[in-house]
């Protein structure tokens, strides 16, 4: 028969599993809102304030591609258009799915979104957020229980809940590059080729373009070297998700431009500065087309 586990165990036992309550309750404190009620929020704030007459009310939802491609002060302004967008890192809705019922509520003119978020998130992406998640956690706790200005969660959280700050991506040395782009492309590839489009989303869409908002499907292009690689797996994803929602009235397909130089991207994925500067314009005569009917 075997013996019952030393005193010492049962101790440490009942030590950890306090102190998964604890961290548990000092979450709850924390300063700041979850992401899918905060986004919602500044969502709702966005779409229910007046416009001036005449203007046309542009809401993006998008992946971190969208984020690191329009930083605030970049983009020129458009006479005529009220215009703001919410991200999120990796593919698939996420946290963006409460602010689909304010956007019910509060329909916008137009609605972009990024076809990413129509990609339902495999193991890869899940892994992602649940280490971002882990990550967040463990700095709410530092700064619950030291109070340290410095251990509270970097720019990019509370970026993500009013985003009105640049999206920072980390330069990766030349050398480098060429590995961590193979590792990626290996996880992207993998993403279209087993991720279903997200029929609840493009039924949503369907709806909300039968009620009169427009509706663009944004294709946000990697670099070059990225599309090249992923070119089939992608090309049948969004080939079914065609099927799933086809273009029509109310709704339409747009592609970002496929820039062919070599330094726009910080990661081979998201803009940098460079890259910025070319798609700026592009986005801003978008906007103009958009408040335009085109």
């Amino acid at each position: 028969m075997a013996s019952a586990p030393p005193l010492r165990i049962w101790l440490y036992s009942a030590a950890l599993s306090a102190s998964v309550l604890a961290l548990l309750a000092l979450l709850r404190w924390a300063p700041w809102r979850e992401p899918d009620m905060a986004v919602a929020l500044h969502t709702q704030q966005f779409l229910a304030a007046p416009a001036a007459a005449g203007n046309v009310r542009i809401l993006a939802l998008g992946s971190s591609l969208l984020w690191a491609s329009t930083p605030p002060g970049q983009i020129p302004v458009v006479p005529g258009v009220n215009w703001m967008r919410m991200t999120k890192p990796a593919t698939g809705i996420g946290y963006l799915r409460p602010s689909l019922e304010v956007i019910d509520h509060f329909p916008p003119d137009v609605l972009v979104i990024d076809e990413n978020l129509l990609v339902l998130a495999q193991d890869s992406a899940a892994m992602e957020a649940m280490r971002m998640d882990f990550y967040l956690a463990t700095k709410k706790l530092a700064y619950r229980l030291i109070g340290q200005q410095w251990l509270a969660p970097e720019l990019q959280y509370p970026a993500l809940l009013d985003q009105r700050a640049s999206f920072q991506c980390e330069e990766i040395a030349p050398m480098l590059l060429s590995r961590e782009v193979a590792q990626r492309n290996a996880d992207i590839k993998r993403w279209f080729h087993l991720a279903p489009v997200d029929r609840e989303l493009t039924q949503w869409l369907q709806r909300l373009s039968l009620h009169g908002v427009r509706i663009v499907l944004l294709e946000m292009r990697r670099s070059e070297l990225v599309e090249q690689v992923i070119a089939p797996e992608k090309k049948d994803w969004q080939m079914r998700l065609r099927q799933a929602l086809p273009a029509g009235p109310n709704i339409r397909y747009l592609a970002s431009p496929a820039f062919t130089q070599a330094n726009l991207h910080c990661d081979g994925r998201h803009m940098n500065i460079h890259g910025v500067r070319l798609f700026a314009p592009w986005w801003a005569a978008q906007l103009q087309q958009l408040r335009d009917g085109r």
